[in-house]
């Protein structure tokens, strides 16, 4: 991949992350969820150094998309002491959560529309 291929590369992850952003979802998760998707299993590191994040904002995205049951976690057998280490997957297929994605944006819209409906009425509009 030359220079021209990595900055366009780049550019679209970096579009991916604003409009996941726009969305609702945070940064973090926003870069973790995009890593995740062009990867396998991955540690909290290899997240650290991919997305440039800290680690307690790894821990933070994680953890919400745990939360959403997108991504899953499994032990890393440790050779002898130390902390223990975990591997991160999608726990869904991608175009599952791009789906879940859309039907979360489908009820906001219609809560928004709802709310919208109701003032014109109270407005007598």
């Amino acid at each position: 991949m030359n220079d021209m291929e990595k900055n366009t590369m780049i550019e679209k992850e970096q579009k991916a992350v604003k409009a996941l952003h726009r969305l609702g979802f945070s940064k973090m998760e926003a870069h973790i969820i995009l890593f995740l998707f062009k990867t396998g299993g991955v540690t909290a590191k290899d997240i650290e150094k991919s997305t440039r994040l800290k680690q307690p904002e790894v821990s933070q995205g994680i953890n919400a998309l745990i939360n959403r049951k997108w991504v899953k976690t499994s032990k890393i057998p440790n050779k002898g002491l130390g902390r223990p280490r975990f591997e991160y997957r999608l726990n869904r297929p991608k175009k599952e959560i791009i789906g879940s994605i859309q039907r979360e944006i489908q009820k906001r819209i219609e809560t928004e529309e709802q709310g919208l409906a109701l003032l014109c009425e109270l407005m007598e509009i």
